[in-house]
């Protein structure tokens, strides 16, 4: 949300049970008094910030974030179930005398990075960030099923110094049957146990007694263990209460490593060497803010005017009107509208030419625009039928709402007919690796539809209320 060229965030508070409109800076300052530790450097507070930054403006429904999934018709909630927000009161108890020192300094280091956020293909990324990656940061498919490709594994050395660069726990037998809902055997003198590297090789005799033992690679008898370890008998077995678990490094090891870039900043490195060390093939731009009289500005929507060149298998209306001529026009004035609403929009073709669906996808999944909009007229044997269709691919939400939006702009003086938005598995719905539209605008065979698509105030129509039906999806 923007107002005085402000962006606000709005912000569930828990404990007043209300959404609470917050200068986004602010809520910036909140999410990095949460996130850093007491000693970071200045530098990876820096870096930090640009990384709260990022998150939130990728939440924020203005700027086409989901939103917070618990809480309807807020950005974020402050209850860690989108972002960690700063508890005042808790900083106050851990970092005591230093406390307002820190925040100033946090302070500083908001306003010196404000605006700046992390993106790749022009969208804001998925800024994750860990403790301490223990030498090596993660690729994302090895932890998030997918892969992204700003999240790429890389090695760290930054980090060695990092008190959770070892680390260890442990826990009970019984805690591990309890948690891991197993059940170990219960031990036996007889039985023939081992832990490798510690207690190996046992030999016992027919009645269970061990004759020998290796531990930690020395050869013990079992009556030398009787004797060395006081036991009652060399009938004997070993069971761990406890096991100890050993770890390096804290956290999933996605992104960022906090430690690691920490260590980089006392080095002297930047924030921006930081950040293009650890995310991979991104750019830290400005936000580009919404605008009023843009409200299109930072979107980029292709158009695909159906059809093109000789045998286009277009349909063409009783008095030679012809499907190819008419969405080339029809795009041409979508695309003058969109991007005098900020818009950028490439299309597959500007002239009557003929380009082949695996071209007009590949070039879709070159540029990956916001949507994918192809534009085409439907035709009948019945010269009656007429109204307008739209399609989307399986599991498309967005695309759905999108079209759902079109559709009530197209349809709202009743002049077109709505005749459904239905799922499709067209050649393009399935191959743009982006949010995609088959629009069947109207049915050129029906005569009266033929006229009004040569008639230009009908045409300003429609591309109104393909305009609308965006602007609606896009506003906050």
């Amino acid at each position: 949300m923007l107002s005085n060229n402000i962006v606000y965030i709005n912000v569930f508070i828990h404990k007043e049970n209300k959404i609470v409109k917050l200068p986004l800076e602010e809520v910036v300052l909140m999410a990095v008094l949460a996130q850093i530790k007491e000693e970071f450097h200045f530098e990876m507070i820096k870096t930090q910030g640009i990384v709260a930054r990022t998150q939130l403006i990728r939440l924020a429904k203005a700027f086409d974030g989901p939103g917070c999934s618990k809480h309807k018709g807020c950005d974020i909630c402050d209850e860690e179930h989108c972002i960690h927000l700063a508890d005042k009161e808790y900083l106050k108890r851990i970092w005591t005398d230093e406390y307002e020192k820190k925040v100033e300094e946090v302070k500083k280091a908001v306003k010196e990075t404000e605006g700046l956020i992390m993106t790749y293909d022009n969208k804001p990324i998925d800024a994750r960030f860990h403790d301490t990656c223990g030498g090596s940061t993660e690729n994302s498919e090895s932890v998030m099923s997918r892969k992204i490709v700003y999240l790429r594994r890389v090695l760290c050395d930054y980090c060695t110094d990092s008190p959770n660069w070892d680390n260890s726990k442990s826990i009970s037998i019984e805690e591990l049957e309890n948690k891991l809902n197993v059940k170990f055997p219960a031990l036996k003198p007889t039985l023939k146990t081992s832990i490798e590297g510690f207690f190996d090789d046992i030999e016992r005799d027919e009645f269970g007694r061990v004759i020998s033992i290796k531990i930690s690679g020395k050869e013990f008898k079992g009556t030398d263990m009787t004797e060395l370890l006081g036991l009652d008998s060399t009938r004997f077995s070993f069971l761990p209460t406890v096991i100890t678990f050993v770890t390096r490094g804290k956290g999933e090891g996605l992104g960022l490593c906090q430690y690691g870039g920490n260590q980089m900043a006392l080095e002297g490195k930047s924030y921006l060497e930081i950040l293009k060390y650890y995310f991979t093939g991104i750019e830290i731009k400005k936000i580009e803010k919404p605008c009023i009289e843009k409200p299109l500005i930072g979107r980029i929507i292709m158009l695909d005017p159906g059809h093109g060149g000789e045998n286009s298998h277009e349909y063409v209306g009783i008095n030679g009107t012809r499907e190819k001529d008419i969405v080339l026009k029809i795009s041409k004035k979508l695309k003058e509208s969109l991007e005098n609403l900020g818009a950028e929009v490439p299309m597959t073709r500007e002239k009557d030419e003929y380009v082949s669906l695996s071209k007009r996808a590949q070039m879709a999944n070159q540029i990956r625009p916001n949507f994918f909009i192809s534009i085409h007229l439907n035709g009948y044997a019945n010269p009656s039928i007429h109204g307008c269709e739209i399609y989307y691919y399986r599991n498309d939400k967005e695309s759905e709402t999108l079209a759902k939006s079109i559709m009530s702009n197209l349809t709202r003086d009743e002049e077109i007919l709505d005749r459904g938005i239905r799922i499709a598995d067209f050649y393009l719905l399935r191959e743009v690796s982006v949010g995609s539209l088959h629009l069947e605008l109207e049915y050129i065979t029906n005569p009266e539809k033929e006229l009004k698509l040569n008639d230009a105030t009908y045409i300003d129509k429609v591309i109104a209320g393909i305009t609308d039906g965006l602007i609606e999806y896009y506003k906050y």
